[in-house]
């Protein structure tokens, strides 16, 4: 990046056209966020687009596109004495501008924005009017799970917008230190979080907020608890959870993408559907041992095949209903390629060659995106300070 620029977090998300990319930039204690859409083969089309500036620094920054929408939440750090945090987010018109000034959804104290260096905000686009945002904010009370009692706690806030209006419909407190959130998950009934901390171990806590509802509720179906990070999704019928497994099975050895794992342990794998049936082994509580997990070509796009002994089960992103993130493995598929975008804006490409997915070079197309290439207007109105 030129000196002029330093760059910020950057999302990106499968779009109707093929892939939708929107990343921060600061300058001069002024924040800007940017927009670029890819085709499916992940070539740039046309110039970044520039939907807003802010005062101060954006620290963290999630894009949401679903239902003919997109979405941008973000949580700024802004200077004032004291600083203070902002939770805002914005909708995109098809030409990737902002639909109106951003909606100022929360303002919180400096020390409840820097207490945790983790993800602060997640966003999920319902349709072009409507989405729901998920952000850390002002402190909750939750229980502390040493002392006992009640304490504040690091807090995470819900809300829905529907279109200019905006509702707080659930929070949420996490006892301890290193406080994180994962996924917020669209499981067709309604959305999912989670949330954890450590405090003498790890401490769990989540949101449920059923479609339509104003209000969070608790799920019908079970959650398992592992140790954090943890990793959801939901395949189109069934929350499937990843768990990191401390214990190790010395009898099992792990073999992801095909190849022996460097170690004994192997992380274990849960599912259960919606009606609470649990579709893995249900004698071992945080599921089997995978033994093998490898991601392969199906009918033309990839799938993530898991097995473990005596089991095993296919989760295709491209299913009904499927929530399921696989930028870390594949990036998101267009319908023709999985384009993965770094943080530096270098674009990797992979093809389904019959049941193998590979690396694309894709001769002629934009090895990277220019983060700090000049952006085009229109430029909404300037937030209310």
């Amino acid at each position: 990046m030129p000196d002029a620029f330093q760059l910020g977090p950057l999302d990106y998300a499968a779009s109707s056209t093929g892939v939708l990319l929107a990343w921060s930039r600061q300058r001069d204690g002024a924040s800007e966020i940017v927009v670029q859409s890819l085709d499916r083969r992940g070539v740039p089309q046309g110039g970044p687009r520039l939907v807003h500036r802010s005062d101060g620094e954006i620290v963290d920054f999630a894009l949401g596109a679903a239902g003919g929408g997109a979405w941008i939440a973000y949580v700024a750090e802004l200077e004032f004495e004291p600083p203070t945090g902002l939770v805002g987010a914005v909708a995109l018109a098809d030409d990737l501008s902002a639909t109106s000034a951003p909606l100022a959804l929360d303002r919180f104290s400096h020390q409840a924005l820097v207490a945790w260096d983790s993800q602060r905000v997640r966003v999920q686009a319902l349709g072009r009017d409507t989405a729901i945002v998920a952000a850390l904010g002002a402190p909750v009370p939750c229980r502390d799970r040493v002392r006992g009692g009640e304490r504040p706690c690091p807090g995470y806030h819900v809300y829905k917008i529907d279109d200019a209006a905006f509702l707080e419909v659930a929070q949420v407190g996490v006892d301890g230190g290193q406080s994180d959130m994962g996924a917020l998950i669209d499981v067709g009934a309604g959305q999912l979080l989670d949330v954890w901390a450590w405090h003498g171990g790890p401490s769990h806590a989540g949101l449920y907020l059923p479609r339509g509802a104003s209000k969070a509720a608790a799920p019908k179906f079970r959650r398992i608890d592992c140790r954090p990070p943890i990793r959801r999704g939901f395949d189109g019928a069934a929350l499937v959870t990843f768990c990191a497994d401390d214990l190790g099975d010395l009898d099992v050895r792990c073999h992801l993408v095909g190849d022996p794992g460097d170690d004994d342990a192997c992380d274990r794998f849960h599912a259960v559907d919606l009606a609470d049936r649990v579709l893995t082994p249900r004698q071992q509580p945080h599921g089997p041992a995978i033994t093998s997990q490898q991601l392969r070509c199906h009918d033309g796009h990839p799938v993530l095949d898991i097995a473990w002994k005596g089991g095993q089960r296919r989760l295709d992103p491209q299913a009904p209903r499927a929530a399921l993130d696989l930028r870390p493995e594949m990036g998101v598929w267009t319908g023709e390629l999985g384009v993965r975008i770094a943080a530096d804006g270098r674009i990797d490409r992979f093809r389904c060659e019959e049941d193998r997915l590979v690396e694309s070079p894709e001769p002629g197309a934009a090895a990277s995106v220019d983060l700090a290439a000049a952006a085009l207007g229109p430029v909404p109105a300037r937030e209310l300070k």
